[in-house]
């Protein structure tokens, strides 16, 4: 009888630790941004004066993001002269953090101050912004 107590409190504990671990890599990674075209005022994403679909090659990922104990960085891997950052609670849809940067290399945001919860992440620079979601 107290082997199978041992066995079932073992079992148990091994569960509660990969349920621990689950829930930590849902916070920590890569985000995965996802290239979306800025739309403009008429809303057809064309910036032609004639209203003409403009033709344009494929987009590169200007930035990559990652989150590690709620602070999250970004890094750009051209360039850039400036990039708007804004995080948004997709649940409240309150915004979290929204800041313009100039020549941005490296970022760091922290959000420890925040709410736990699902964000939404968007990376607006050089005529291209990049989606992604992830969990605090």
């Amino acid at each position: 009888m107290k082997a199978f107590i041992f066995i079932l409190f073992f079992c148990s504990s091994l569960f509660s630790l990969n349920a621990n671990a689950a829930t930590a890599q849902d916070n920590t990674g890569e985000i995965e941004l996802t290239y979306r075209p800025i739309r403009t005022k008429d809303g057809t994403g064309s910036t032609s004066e004639e209203g003409l679909p403009i033709r344009r090659s494929i987009q590169r990922q200007i930035a990559y993001a990652y989150i590690y104990n709620k602070v999250v960085s970004i890094d750009f891997n051209a360039a850039i002269e400036s990039a708007t950052v804004t995080i948004t609670n997709i649940v409240t849809g309150e915004t979290v953090h929204a800041e313009t940067y100039s020549d941005p290399t490296t970022l760091n945001i922290d959000l420890n101050g925040e709410n736990s919860g699902s964000c939404l992440i968007e990376i607006e620079a050089d005529g291209t912004l990049l989606t992604g979601e992830f969990s605090l």
